[in-house]
Order: C-alpha cells, then sequence, then structure tokens
C-alpha cells in the first residue's frame, strides 16, 4: 500500500482503531475535510501560481491529539467548538469557541483535545501551489539538525 493511500485510510478510519500515523505525524481521533481552496489570487497576481489558500475544518474526537508536527505553510487556526490544549516553545494554551490564534508551520507544535466534546476549527492556511489537491499540510517535526524540504513554491 503506498503512503498516500495509508495516510487517506488512516485520516478516515480514525474512529475505527487506535493512534495512527499521518504524513509522519502522530494523532489519534483526527479527521480533516478541505471546505474551499483559492488558486487565483487576484491582485497577488505575483503570487498567484506559486501559492494557494485553504480552509479545512478539522475535527479531533473526544480523546483525540497530534503529537509533533509542523505544517507547509502559515495559518490562521479559529475554534468553533470544544477545548483544545496548544503546546508550542515550551508554552501551554487552552483555547475554546471563538478564540483564533496563528501558526508559522516552522515551528514544532502539538495539540490535543481536552474537552468533554469534541474539537471542531477552522484552519485558513497559505500553502504551496504544488500541493496536490486532498494532500495535508502535516509534516512531521525535523530531526535534529535538518531542515524541512517543502514542495516547491
Amino acid at each position: 500500500m503506498s503512503n498516500k493511500l495509508a495516510a487517506c485510510l488512516a485520516l478516515f478510519c480514525l474512529s475505527f482503531a487506535g493512534a495512527a500515523r499521518a504524513d509522519g505525524v502522530d494523532l489519534k481521533g483526527f479527521h480533516a475535510k478541505a471546505l474551499a481552496e483559492l488558486a487565483d489570487l487576484g491582485h497577488l497576481s505575483e503570487l498567484t501560481g506559486k501559492y494557494k489558500i485553504r480552509v479545512t475544518q478539522v475535527t479531533m474526537d473526544e480523546t483525540g491529539y497530534m503529537h509533533a508536527h509542523h505544517h507547509v505553510g502559515p495559518g490562521i487556526r479559529c475554534m468553533v467548538s470544544g477545548e483544545m490544549a496548544y503546546a508550542i516553545g515550551g508554552k501551554t494554551t487552552v483555547y475554546k469557541a471563538g478564540d483564533c490564534f496563528t501558526e508559522t508551520g516552522a515551528q514544532t507544535h502539538e495539540s490535543s483535545n481536552v474537552g468533554k466534546t469534541p474539537v471542531v476549527l477552522l484552519n485558513f492556511e497559505l500553502l504551496p501551489a504544488a500541493l496536490p489537491d486532498g494532500k495535508g499540510s502535516l509534516i512531521p517535526e525535523p530531526k535534529e539538525g535538518e531542515g524541512h524540504s517543502h514542495p516547491a513554491p
């Protein structure tokens, strides 16, 4: 089975299994659904063909988590419901419905559902245009001394 197929199966079947890995990231009870994608960046024509904007609805089950990871691009995260602990740079913050926060994507972070209901959040991300449709933005944290090789814009 290819890695891409395995990652897709993990994302869609997590409710029937324990911990899994998506694109090399340890996670459990995590579901993502792309809601909209914009490739024509209008008056920012110099960015068209290099970047795209994607909105993804993320749901994390009651005992769900996503261990150490990065993202291919930066983004804004807005909580719709639930309570999520978000750890980055040695600090943990609990976000609730109505809270928004930002990520550069280039710093290792983790998140987990700390409430009694599913977490739902919207991820607004700037991603390389070359990122295949349906491919998530998750990437594993780099090993000590190595950087990330992001898809070419």
